[in-house]
């Protein structure tokens, strides 16, 4: 029961031994404090179960991710419990964690599958009674990571050709924007396009709090024609400014999700040999500005809309360190001794 302290009320609970207090200014708010607080403890005392805990989580993680974060969660979640069966949180450790990572079939689903299994764990410590994260005693397996190509000045030149009307409209959009694949797609006449003022907004949820962060980019000459020609061809039931227009297709008007084989197909007709991909674009983006242009990498970060500038120093150097591996891959062969009728000079 609260008890009067001073001019405040202090409410106080006691649960396994352990005191939690707080100062209220009225006996009432102390009550209902000391109500909300012993239920939320006792829930957290009782003993919980893998399968309670990953439907809380699972719960958590489609209000808060996109559908494929969704699902590798919850596959990730469904293996743990086929491998453990329902046991307590508190019970599972790294040793039975491991045999169940091992034999996927490569590192990086290894290393996705624990990324997923400690973030439930770290929810499971947050909201639960669980005391430590098992799978912080699991350790990352080293991958070398695959330089991901730069498209040249010249192969996006190739790439416009090559393209159609409304996919060239769309490539622009990827070139002059920096923007993730959701975010281009994403995009409505209403919400995120703005003639007028010449900008257009782009929106991520690759935020801690998982919540929609957008930011406003300028729209350049070439992205106004682009946008200005879309309009003049949409579809008028249709708010999307990419949208599907093959008749033929069962999404026909809506906007596009992936379209997982359409860079490569522009590649294989514009006669490029790399495995170009829409985070291509971005990089080009952004190698363009820093590379090109000398751009500030303040201004790289919030142009291509990292939360942290950790984020775009690694995303810069690795975009010089896949150019420098390509540059040393060309090999110029030297003569060690310069003939007799040619001068040094001549030579140089």
């Amino acid at each position: 029961m609260p008890y009067k302290q001073g001019k405040k009320w202090r409410a106080v609970v006691t649960i396994q031994g352990r005191r939690y207090q707080k100062l209220f200014p009225t006996k009432r708010e102390a009550q209902l404090w000391e109500a909300r607080e012993r239920k939320r403890l006792l829930e957290r005392t009782r003993t919980v179960y893998l399968l309670d805990a990953g439907t809380k989580y699972l719960d958590y993680s489609k209000a808060r991710h996109t559908p494929k974060t969704y699902s590798e969660k919850r596959k990730a979640i469904r293996d743990l419990i086929k491998h453990t069966g329902d046991i307590p949180i508190e019970s599972i450790t790294a040793d039975m964690i491991l045999p169940m990572l091992l034999p996927k079939s490569t590192k990086n689903l290894f290393n996705r599958t624990r990324k997923e299994l400690h973030a439930f764990f770290e929810f499971c410590r947050r909201n639960y009674s669980l005391t430590k994260n098992p799978v912080a005693d699991i350790g990352r397996l080293p991958v070398e990571r695959k330089p991901q190509p730069v498209p040249t000045e010249e192969e996006i030149v190739r790439l416009l050709v090559a393209a159609g009307r409304q996919d060239r409209n769309l490539l622009i959009a990827f070139i002059t924007t920096g923007g993730r694949r959701s975010e281009i797609f994403r995009w409505t006449w209403t919400e995120d396009i703005n003639f007028e003022k010449r900008i257009v907004r782009l929106g991520s949820r690759k935020t801690r709090s998982g919540e929609m962060r957008y930011r406003w980019v300028p729209m350049n000459d070439a992205l106004y024609d682009a946008l200005m020609d879309q309009w003049k061809t949409r579809l008028p039931y249709s708010d999307y400014v990419f949208q599907n227009k093959d008749p033929r297709h069962p999404r026909y008007g809506d906007r596009f999700t992936t379209r997982r084989r359409f860079m490569r197909s522009l590649c294989k007709r514009a006669g490029i040999e790399k495995d170009l991909g829409f985070h291509s674009l971005r990089r080009f983006f952004a190698s363009i500005l820093a590379d090109k242009h000398k751009e500030s990498l303040p201004v790289i970060q919030k142009l291509l809309g990292h939360a942290s500038m950790l984020t775009t120093e690694k995303y810069v150097y690795n975009i010089f360190q896949d150019i420098k591996k390509a540059v040393d891959k060309i090999e110029i062969k030297i003569p060690h001794e310069i003939p007799q009728n040619e001068s040094r000079d001549e030579v140089r």
